[in-house]
Parts: structure tokens; sequence; C-alpha cells
């Protein structure tokens, strides 16, 4: 089992990024207004400190996404964020990037991590995915008709799972 302090300040920041990363890629295949949002982005968050919850204490899971971590480290998961999709000159092109930082997130614990570690992260990042599309409903007029899970959130889903596999 590998420790926080096997990873430098960057895959840190990268790890924690990658969970905020996925939940941006699945809100921008399918805007769901102002209040849907909220609560996608919200539901980003709680998956990731459920995991860390439910992870053994001793797990980097558990240290990172603490509730306490993620106070701490939440204006260094901001710019990582912010930084992922930088330059981006459209949606496309900010997906592909996310894409590759979720990539690399999990290239970084699979080069440290135990196969637990590495299970459990991948596990925590498809969570994230399915937990955001089933957030809020998209389509639909002021909470009446709409779907929760779209077409292109299935998709967004779908490629969440072949970028951890």
């Amino acid at each position: 089992m590998s420790a926080v302090s096997d990873y430098t300040q960057d895959e840190i920041e990268k790890l924690m990024a990658a969970p905020m990363l996925v939940a941006m890629y699945v809100m921008g295949s399918s805007l769901s207004g102002p209040i849907g949002l909220v609560k996608e982005m919200m539901s980003g968050v709680e998956t990731a400190m459920n995991v860390a919850k439910n992870s053994a204490p001793d797990s980097v899971l558990h240290t990172l996404f603490s509730e306490a971590n993620m106070k701490q480290q939440q204006d260094k998961m901001q710019q990582e964020t912010k930084e992922s999709t930088a330059g981006a000159q459209n949606m496309g092109e900010a997906k592909a990037k996310m894409l590759a930082d979720v990539k690399g997130a999990v290239a970084i614990i699979s080069s440290k991590g135990s196969s637990d570690e590495i299970a459990d992260y991948k596990k925590l990042i498809v969570q994230v995915a399915e937990n955001v599309a089933n957030a809020a409903k998209e389509g639909g007029f002021m909470g009446i008709g709409g779907t929760i899970v779209n077409e292109a959130e299935k998709t967004a889903i779908s490629d969440i799972q072949a970028a951890v596999a």
C-alpha cells in the first residue's frame, strides 16, 4: 500500500483533480441548467469524500479525499482543473485534454499504488462519472420531463470507463 509521502505534490494535485475533471467532462457532455450544474458538481465532490470515508484509514485514497484534505487542497485542485482545459478552443478539445489528464492520474497511481489502490481509484473515477450523470435531469422544462441520464452522458461514462481501463 502506498502512502501520500510516496507522491510528489504535483502528483497529489493530479490525483485529486481527476475526479473533478471527470465531473466536468460529464457535465460538459450535456448541460442541465444552473441548478443541475450545482447538483452535478456537488455529486462529484461527495462521491470522492464517500470513497475516502469507506477506504482503509491508512490508504492513499482515504488521505487524499478526506474532507479536511479536500478543503486544504481546494485552491490547488481548482488551479489544476483550469490548467487542464487551458488553451482549448472548443468543448471537444477541452474534453480531450480532460481525458488525457484522467489517464495521467491513473498512470500515476498505477506506478506507485498497490493493486487494491489502483482498482479503487479507477472505481472512484467511474463512480464520479455515473453519480454526476445521475445527479440532475437533462432536458425538460422547469423540472418537468427530461431524462436522468441521456445519450450524451452515457457516451461520457463510456469514455471515462475506457480511459481507466
